[in-house]
């Protein structure tokens, strides 16, 4: 597993961390069950903080992403998924769109920017 910290980007690391882990997911560099490194481990591989690690990890947890089992964080083997995720999705995409409008982004570009990052992650709708 490959994850690229950029320690000068105004985003928390643990969301890079985050976000990196689930595009790990979606492209299928990880597989469901699979183990990850430890807190210890991934902080040392990264040079980050261990709670930086925790953080990511637990908030993954929290929405069933991965689940902490006695041998340590894993992805999440089943397909359970938080309560009312689709509510959640709506609104993040609902926000997405309001800035979308506001900087009056053609609708022709934001369909080429889905169809190129479905394409990168390799899901086909």
């Amino acid at each position: 597993m490959f994850i690229e910290i950029d320690t000068v980007s105004p985003e928390p690391i643990y969301t890079q961390l985050i976000k990196q882990l689930k595009k790990a997911i979606v492209k299928g560099e990880i597989e469901k069950g699979e183990l990850l490194p430890s807190v210890r481990q991934l902080a040392g591989d990264l040079g980050v903080n261990m709670h930086t690690v925790n953080k990511a990890y637990n908030l993954l947890v929290d929405d069933t992403i991965l689940v902490k089992s006695q041998r340590g964080y894993m992805i999440n083997p089943s397909n359970e998924k938080p309560l009312d995720l689709e509510g959640q999705m709506q609104a993040r995409i609902e926000d997405l769109l309001v800035d979308i409008y506001i900087h009056e982004i053609p609708s022709e570009k934001v369909k080429k920017w889905t169809e190129q990052i479905s394409n990168e992650l390799k899901k086909e709708w």
